[in-house]
């Protein structure tokens, strides 16, 4: 038997059946016969559910990436900057944990090798539902920062579209803390800080856009940060 009677014998089918086809502009070879010997009845025409290819919208883009995220922790001893605010408020100076915070956080990044193309020594303030940007932090006479921060509070103005290296969000005290935190919005870093209950020490938690940061770089940032942090006295000069 050569290919051509194969071919018809496969595609048999009763006139009623090859007409019906026709009429919906279903080639035969698409459908499969139940009569005898495979045959094409009129039941298989009109049975036959064509399967519709998926149709992609133009107008849908794709899902963007997910940043690469990554995330360090320290706990930070509040002793000896405790004890140094004290002295200080008894002297008629007084300074609060964000003032530092601020402080050492911004020279920390003068430190950083990519803080210049992220957005220098600046430092985002994260306040209730906005931001405020401070830059020039590691030049800038702690007094000054201050009342740059007073006044922020007192203030409702919205910093949060200002290119800034890092945000910065300070917790009430507490025993509970957060094991990671998610990046806002054009910042590549975020640090919070969560002070304990009695604070006399505070966890610090950085969470970065690896993409954008080399983690070794990120780990000797926060190292740089404790270190200041622990060491408060420089933070005054």
């Amino acid at each position: 038997m050569n290919a051509a009677v194969a071919q018809a014998r496969r595609l048999a089918a009763s006139p009623y059946a090859r007409r019906l086809a026709r009429e919906r502009s279903l080639p035969l070879e698409t459908l499969r016969g139940g009569g005898p010997g495979g045959r094409i009845l009129a039941a298989d025409v009109l049975s036959f559910i064509p399967v519709a290819a998926p149709v992609v919208s133009p107008d849908i883009a794709a899902p963007a990436a997910a940043p690469l995220i990554a995330a360090f922790s320290t706990s930070v001893s509040l002793s000896a900057l405790q004890d140094l605010l004290a002295a200080l408020e008894s002297s008629g100076h007084v300074f609060a944990l964000d003032d530092v915070l601020l402080r050492a956080a911004g020279r920390a990044l003068a430190e950083m090798p990519e803080a210049a193309r992220l957005g220098g020594a600046s430092v985002a303030l994260e306040l209730a539902g906005r931001q405020t940007v401070f830059a020039a932090i590691p030049e800038m006479p702690l007094t000054s920062l201050r009342a740059m921060r007073l006044a922020a509070l007192a203030g409702s103005h919205d910093e949060t579209e200002t290119p800034a290296s890092l945000s910065l969000r300070l917790q009430p005290a507490s025993d509970i803390r957060p094991v990671m935190t998610p990046l806002l919005p054009g910042r590549a870093m975020r640090l919070t800080v969560s002070p304990d209950t009695p604070g006399d020490h505070a966890e610090c938690l950085l969470t970065l856009d690896a993409a954008s940061v080399d983690e070794a770089t990120a780990a000797t940032w926060l190292a740089t940060l404790k270190s200041a942090i622990e060491q408060p006295l420089r933070l005054f000069v």
